[in-house]
């Protein structure tokens, strides 16, 4: 009877020592955390819009956390390849992910079979929402709105336009083109892997139009003319109507979708295993957005520098979800 008391109370301590010690460990991985530096992974092409917002925020978000902070870019299939291959990597909080959260994840997961849902993800801010507008080359002969329509039902598969798959302005060309009945091939659609890529090719001529990210095109502004923009309001930043006042010519309206909600995750379960280090990535995020030498950098270039937080991104991002959903038919087109 003594050796099973003793047995047992050697047995007690074990686990007691053992609880300690993964309770030690843990706090110390918080309380480390960051150890090494940081990558921010950008899934889509250098040189477009979520890449220089990477770029931008790298520096000070570094200061923030007292560790390197660098940016790579793995782009492919509208960001499905680089998402796939973030949610791969050790779930430590050294590998970040800068998204277009909306419209891209949404349409990787409804449209073209990605293996990871919205849960997969914890975001932390979405600092970046844009608007999109329709637009042209500024050589190009087209002045208005109803100048393009008329040359496109005029020339049926011979002008061109440009889009990013599962983008904002992939879906809101396909619903103007259905408004107005045209066929999905009455126009030439020449699909790129990137904003970057699809504001040079219009910059350069290459393309008739295109629906590209208002804020984001600052950029090639001398190079293009803005048609419409897809608001319900003017931009104050680009002298061109709204696109339902563009279309009342031809009797109809199109639903106003949102650009896109350019934001920064972890993994979920990055969050869910150490809750105290997301909230110090998180802090440090919003230190760096009130660095007023950062917020003068993002009004020089263009960039929105909001605050919402991850409980607010989430909603916003899941309410997003749902209305793409109910328009993911137009992507299939």
């Amino acid at each position: 009877m003594h050796d099973t008391w003793r047995f047992m109370g050697r047995f007690a301590r074990y686990v007691a020592a053992a609880i300690l010690l993964a309770a030690g460990v843990n706090a110390g991985f918080a309380a480390d955390w960051p150890a090494r530096p940081i990558t921010l992974m950008v899934p889509f092409n250098a040189g477009g819009s979520l890449d220089r917002m990477a770029r931008g925020l790298a520096p000070y978000l570094s200061k923030e956390l007292g560790q390197p902070v660098t940016v790579v870019n793995r782009p492919g299939a509208g960001g499905q390849v680089g998402t796939t291959w973030f949610l791969q990597q050790p779930d430590d909080g050294y590998t970040l992910l800068v998204t277009a959260a909306t419209p891209y994840l949404p349409t990787n997961i409804l449209v073209t079979g990605a293996k990871y849902t919205l849960d997969d993800f914890a975001f932390v801010n979405a600092q970046w929402s844009d608007y999109t507008m329709l637009a042209v080359h500024k050589d190009k002969p087209y002045k208005t709105l109803k100048d393009l329509i008329d040359a496109v039902k005029a020339n049926p598969g011979r002008l061109s336009t440009g889009v990013t798959f599962g983008s904002a302005g992939q879906i809101s060309t396909m619903m103007m083109l259905e408004a107005l009945g045209i066929p999905a091939d009455g126009v030439r659609i020449v699909t790129y892997d990137g904003g970057g890529p699809l504001r040079t090719a219009l910059a350069g001529g290459h393309l008739d139009f295109s629906v590209v990210q208002g804020e984001g095109s600052e950029t090639i502004r001398d190079f293009i003319r803005p048609l419409a923009v897809f608001r319900e309001s003017r931009a104050k930043e680009w002298d061109a109507p709204p696109v339902n006042e563009a279309l009342k010519w031809a009797g109809v309206t199109i639903p106003v979708l949102s650009g896109s909600i350019r934001a920064l995750a972890s993994s979920a379960s990055f969050k869910k295993k150490d809750p105290q280090a997301f909230d110090k990535l998180t802090a440090a995020y919003k230190r760096a957005l009130e660095n007023k030498e950062f917020q003068s950098w993002l009004a020089a270039n263009k960039i929105d520098g909001d605050w919402l937080g991850p409980d607010k991104t989430s909603a916003i991002l899941n309410s997003n979800f749902e209305i793409l959903k109910k328009h993911r038919q137009l992507l299939k087109k």
